[in-house]
C-alpha cells in the first residue's frame, strides 16, 4: 500500500509571510501538492528556495478546488478552533487528506466549512487565544507526516537532507 497523499489548501491567508512560511512547512512535512485558490503567484521571503520543492495548482475559484480534490477521492479537513473539532494529537485521518486553514482573523469562513469533511484543533494549555496560522498548519502537518508514517530525512551535521528536487514547474 503507498502512503497516503497530503494537500495544503491556500485561500485567504492574507499575510505574504505566513503564506512562506506555509509553503516552506509544506516542504518539510511532506506534502504532496499545495493548491492555492484566487492567487497566481506565492511570496518568496518566509519560502526562499522552496517554492520548487512542493508540487502547486492554481484555481481561480473555491470550487474548483474542491471538484479537483474531490475527483481524487481526497478527505477535506478544516483546521480550527471549534467544539466539533478532534484534536489533531489523536490522529483522525483516514486517507489521501487536504488541509484547509482559517485566514489569520475570521479563521475559516462558511464557505470553507462547508466544504470541509471534518476538523481537527490544536489544544492548547496556556493564555494565547488561538496561534498563527502558519504555527497552526505547521503542527497539523506534522502529526499527519508522523500518522501516515513519512519516512524522516537523514540529518547531515545540523541540518536535514533534503530529497532531490524534481525538474520542471510546478504551478498550472
Amino acid at each position: 500500500m503507498s502512503r497516503p497523499a497530503s494537500y495544503l489548501i491556500l485561500h485567504h491567508i492574507v499575510k505574504s509571510g505566513n503564506m512562506g512560511a506555509l509553503v516552506r512547512s509544506a516542504a518539510a512535512f511532506g506534502i504532496d501538492e499545495i493548491v492555492v485558490v484566487g492567487r497566481r503567484r506565492l511570496p518568496t521571503r518566509a519560502a526562499v528556495g522552496m517554492q520548487s520543492c512542493v508540487r502547486r495548482t492554481n484555481f481561480l475559484r473555491l470550487r474548483d478546488a474542491e471538484d479537483y480534490l474531490r475527483e481524487r477521492g481526497v478527505e477535506i479537513v478544516g483546521v480550527e478552533i471549534d467544539a466539533s473539532a478532534v484534536p489533531v494529537e489523536q490522529h483522525p485521518f483516514r486517507g489521501d487528506t487536504a488541509f484547509l486553514l482559517g485566514n489569520e482573523g475570521a479563521g475559516l469562513t462558511d464557505a470553507h466549512r462547508a466544504m470541509c469533511d471534518s476538523f481537527v484543533r490544536i489544544r492548547q494549555h496556556g493564555h494565547a487565544r488561538s496561534l498563527n496560522v502558519n504555527v497552526a498548519g505547521a503542527i497539523v502537518m506534522h502529526h499527519f507526516a508522523c500518522w501516515a508514517g513519512y519516512e524522516e530525512r537523514p540529518i547531515e551535521g545540523a541540518k536535514f537532507v533534503p530529497k532531490e528536487l524534481q525538474t520542471g514547474p510546478f504551478s498550472s
